[in-house]
């Protein structure tokens, strides 16, 4: 199976590390060497993220930003290309972002694919909203004012695109 992200390093003492995250987020073990990676990082470091994907898992996605708002360095994004979902709240995780000519992010509510009893997928997907719509807020505003959270929680799908005359003041708000 090919992978889900690439990362590359310099040998140098203050890395410059690059990391690519291209595909669906689905397993948990398409990201172990990223975690296992992250976990190396240090203060003198840099890390440059590059984020184009369809989105995916939340409770994944979620883990990874956690553990890149953890770094001790600097974390720069770059979005290339379109991002959508779980890449749209990861684009917003460093302490930059640069969103290129042709990109956007795209914000939307969470997908389940629940397997199981129907009582049992209607409880987990109970069980869940309140937690991602706390994980949601916390990530993605001052990006996106609490008016659009709230809006997309309740189902809107919102694109923010590279030439949207809002995109640079909603950066400095988010990274200051």
């Amino acid at each position: 199976m090919p992978s889900k992200f690439e990362m590359t390093s310099n040998p140098n003492k203050g890395q410059r590390h690059s990391i690519s995250i291209w595909d669906s987020i689905e397993e948990y073990e398409d990201y172990d060497d990223l975690l296992k990676g992250l976990a190396k990082i240090g203060a003198d470091d840099h890390v440059t993220l590059y984020v184009s994907t369809p989105g995916g898992r939340c409770d994944i996605g979620f883990m990874i930003i956690g553990r890149l708002e953890s770094l001790p360095c600097m974390v720069d994004v770059i979005v290339p290309y379109p991002t959508y979902s779980m890449g749209a709240v990861m684009a917003l995780c460093g302490d930059s972002l640069e969103v290129k000519s042709g990109a956007y992010l795209m914000f939307h509510d969470y997908i389940t694919e629940a397997r199981g009893k129907g009582n049992a997928i209607f409880k987990r997907t109970e069980a869940y909203k309140e937690t991602f719509e706390y994980l949601f807020t916390t990530s993605c505003h001052p990006f996106l004012t609490r008016k659009e959270c709230s809006s997309v929680l309740n189902g809107r799908d919102l694109y923010i695109k590279w030439n949207d005359p809002t995109l640079q003041k909603r950066i400095e708000r988010h990274f200051r």
